[in-house]
């Protein structure tokens, strides 16, 4: 290896080791100017104790407080509406198992304009409208399921009993 080699990776190494050094003290910096720990910013997370948090990309999210609703029993087919205008009301939805459910979304914008389950594989596009999402019976087994806004900022929760 040549000597100009050499001095060109100490000369990189030496500058990398600084950029990191100075994030790593920035990022200590701004924690204790906070007064958080490292492990209470982390818990401090949108989502981290299973609410529906302020969302940081357009802070339409609702309270974050537990809101339970329960579908109502109509004919063969339970139903309930949700409002996804500012997070959603309810944000904990209780379905029969065994029985198919519509669950209609009011019309969203923001981060709210989308609503997904990947346990339940559902989507709907909030947009245009309200959107019914419906749950065939064979789906609906005992258990929970979550679903959030498209950007996965702003949570709610599915119980099957």
């Amino acid at each position: 290896m040549s000597a100009t080699t050499t001095k060109y990776l100490r000369a990189t190494l030496i500058a990398l080791i600084a950029v990191l050094a100075f994030v790593a003290t920035y990022q200590v910096a701004e924690a204790a100017d906070r007064g958080t720990s490292a492990a209470e910013e982390s818990a401090a997370l949108p989502g981290a104790d299973g609410s529906s948090p302020a969302c940081a990309c357009c802070g339409n999210s609702g309270t974050g407080d537990t809101i339970e609703g329960a579908a109502a029993v109509e004919g063969d087919v339970q139903r309930i509406t949700v409002d996804a205008t500012n997070g959603y009301d309810p944000n904990v939805i209780r379905l029969t198992a065994g029985v198919p459910a519509e669950i209609t979304f009011s019309q969203a914008s923001g981060c709210m304009a989308e609503v997904m389950s990947e346990d339940l594989d559902f989507y709907a596009d909030l947009t245009g409208g309200p959107q019914t999402v419906r749950l065939e019976a064979d789906v609906l087994q005992p258990g929970e399921y979550s679903f959030s806004c498209g950007m996965q900022m702003v949570f709610g929760t599915i119980i099957v009993e």
